[in-house]
């Protein structure tokens, strides 16, 4: 992977730039993904302080991303913010590194949710998808972006769920090796879908994904929660709820490991919790 630390990213909305990620930027956000532990088809708490390899990449000065309440939420009571200030500089990105072996052929299901707070009418968080198009080759490294006011309208205040899976996305970079061709859309057309990618790019790995609110799109504040990836959604939270075990049963057979806020060292300090509770 380290044939990827000097790459070419692209994305915002109305107009795109060419930009060289920071080698030590794109280095740790993929390390961070490759040595993940992998959750499968399940609700993933991300806070502050546990990210789960999430990591805020390439974000540049005047953009920031930060932890938020929002009980409006689809994932209640927190999301994720992503905000611009009023330079064209401007860049807020969170991003996941996938698992080393994640075949884009195996990919089925992404989605997001996300609320525009303030901004142009068209504004919004897109979601990024990280592909090697021909895997282990040298080159063929994209950002596939995901655009929600190209794949319908932005209703400001509101939350809405966006079907990445079944929309279109454009393409950061050109790129072309027998049947896999993509053009760079700067921003726009060409669009391309998961399935058409699937098919004409068999070898094509994603390195990873996330959201982003890219350069030339000042004075942004949106919300994003519910971010999925394979059918793992990632629930972004200010803080850890408070789970405590409600009966002795619940702490036996590792069943003490199960709780994050607080945490237990064992079944007897579990048990203890609960007593201490009645």
């Amino acid at each position: 992977l380290l044939n990827y630390l000097t790459v070419v990213m692209s994305s915002n909305n109305q107009s795109s730039m060419k930009k060289k990620y920071s080698s030590y930027a794109l280095a740790a956000f993929l390390v961070a993904g490759l040595f993940a532990t992998p959750v499968f088809a399940a609700t993933t708490l991300v806070t502050p302080t546990d990210t789960q390899g999430w990591s805020t990449s390439d974000t540049r000065l005047g953009g920031a991303v930060n932890y938020v309440t929002d009980a409006t939420s689809p994932y209640p009571d927190g999301a994720l913010q992503l905000t611009t200030d009023g330079t064209n500089e401007a860049k807020a990105q969170y991003l996941k590194g996938a698992a080393s072996d994640t075949t884009l052929a195996s990919v089925t299901e992404l989605s997001y949710s996300a609320k525009q707070v303030e901004g142009p009418v068209h504004a919004d968080a897109s979601y990024q998808l990280l592909v090697d198009l021909n895997g282990a080759a040298t080159g063929g490294f994209t950002t596939f972006v995901y655009e929600p006011y190209q794949n319908g309208t932005v209703t400001p205040g509101v939350w809405q769920q966006w079907d990445v899976d079944a929309g279109q996305m454009w393409s950061s970079r050109s790129f072309s090796e027998g049947a896999c061709t993509v053009i760079s859309g700067a921003g726009g057309a060409p669009f391309y879908t998961l399935a058409g990618l699937q098919t004409s790019c068999p070898d094509a790995i994603v390195l990873g994904f996330g959201v982003n609110v890219g350069t030339y799109n000042s004075g942004y504040n949106v919300y994003v929660d519910g971010v999925t990836f394979n059918g793992d959604v990632y629930n972004f939270e200010v803080t850890a709820p408070v789970t405590q075990p409600t009966s002795s049963d619940q702490c036996k057979k590792d069943g003490y490991k199960s709780f994050s806020n607080p945490t237990y060292k064992n079944q007897g300090q579990c048990v203890s919790a609960v007593k201490s509770n009645k």
